[in-house]
């Protein structure tokens, strides 16, 4: 049975002219707007891919959506809230109807919600949890009658999780967001061990600091209101420490282009013998 596999797998392995190419995949980014989120789309869009583009911003996944298409390419936006309940399972459902296929998910979408311990609310802990590990379970599950189903066994299948250095190594002001993005690489472990019976490999990415909105200074225009709560991205100016380059041996941050050349691997064939691991993405640092 296992050489069966392995032939027909090397066989299909053989007739791929280019490895980084996901032609005629369609593979849903959730956060997809902006960010990495939004260089994954465009990158994976370049390499063949149909992205669904998941994200609250209306009007900015829109525009992800008109340059794919400018482009040639094919894209659709999926607004809504991935919190809501029931989103995740409407969310793959709406896909499935528009394409008749899913081969990829991305739980792209997230946010920090700072403080320190003693100040933290439970409030601010459990929306971080609901984000970063609700949220992809949700978005998993809702996947698992179609790509569990005996038909769909042969289709190349991929979940691309989101965790950080944070969940890692621990991050001062930050511990419902470390203590979430841990539990993403436990989340990933488990699914690539449960469901790689179905031919779907599970991996996560652990980001060191990628110039984001979500690592940039704070603003007061931008405002994230989600569950009653008021939520501004970023990481302030006086986290010193964390912008300090000093141990980044590339002595820098990442681009989210370079953020999203590493999701392109784990989504395309050149990853075909990659699963249930959490591959750090990071300059270096913390190595």
């Amino acid at each position: 049975m296992a050489s069966d596999r392995l032939n027909q797998v090397c066989q299909h392995l053989e007739g791929v002219t280019d490895p980084s190419r996901i032609d005629g995949h369609v593979i849903i980014v959730t956060g997809g707007a902006q960010g990495i989120g939004k260089a994954a789309a465009l990158l994976l869009s370049q390499q063949g891919a149909t992205v669904a583009i998941n994200d609250l911003d209306n009007d900015k996944a829109q525009e992800v959506v008109d340059e794919i298409r400018q482009q040639g390419r094919k894209a659709d936006s999926f607004v809504g809230n991935v919190l809501e309940e029931g989103f995740p399972q409407k969310l793959v459902d709406n896909v499935l109807r528009k394409y008749d296929k899913i081969n990829g998910l991305i739980n792209n979408a997230g946010f920090c919600h700072d403080s320190a311990i003693h100040k933290m609310s439970d409030e601010k802990f459990d929306i971080i949890m609901k984000m970063h590990n609700y949220v992809p379970f949700q978005m998993t599950r809702a996947l698992s009658s179609y790509w569990m189903n005996p038909r769909n066994k042969d289709l190349p299948k991929t979940i691309i999780n989101v965790s950080s250095t944070s969940g890692l190594h621990g991050s001062m002001g930050q511990i419902n967001y470390a203590t979430a993005k841990a539990g993403v690489v436990g989340l990933t472990k488990t699914i690539a061990a449960e469901w790689s019976r179905y031919n779907v490999r599970v991996n996560a990415i652990a980001y060191g600091w990628i110039d984001t909105r979500i690592t940039r200074p704070p603003t007061e225009s931008e405002v994230l209101e989600l569950d009653g709560q008021s939520i501004r991205p970023g990481i302030p100016l006086k986290a010193k420490k964390w912008r300090d380059v000093s141990d980044i041996p590339l002595a820098r941050p990442g681009t989210a282009h370079e953020a999203a050349k590493v999701m392109l691997f784990l989504a395309s064939p050149l990853s075909s013998y990659v699963t249930g691991t959490c591959i750090e993405c990071t300059g270096g640092r913390f190595m």
